[in-house]
């Protein structure tokens, strides 16, 4: 199990232009208990791309 730091998720939600609901996907993901730091990373690029595709 690995426990993920909130400074560094900080800096994951500041690294991608989120809006806040995806913002609060990828938190609601780092909760998990079965979270990795590269699926955090992940979901956080494909909400970003989502993000661009529709705007």
């Amino acid at each position: 199990m690995t426990l993920v730091n909130p400074l560094v998720l900080g800096k994951v939600l500041n690294k991608y232009k989120l809006t806040p609901k995806n913002k609060q996907q990828v938190v609601l993901l780092s909760k998990r208990k079965t979270a990795t730091w590269s699926a955090i990373h992940r979901l956080a690029r494909k909400l970003e791309f989502q993000q661009t595709v529709t705007q």
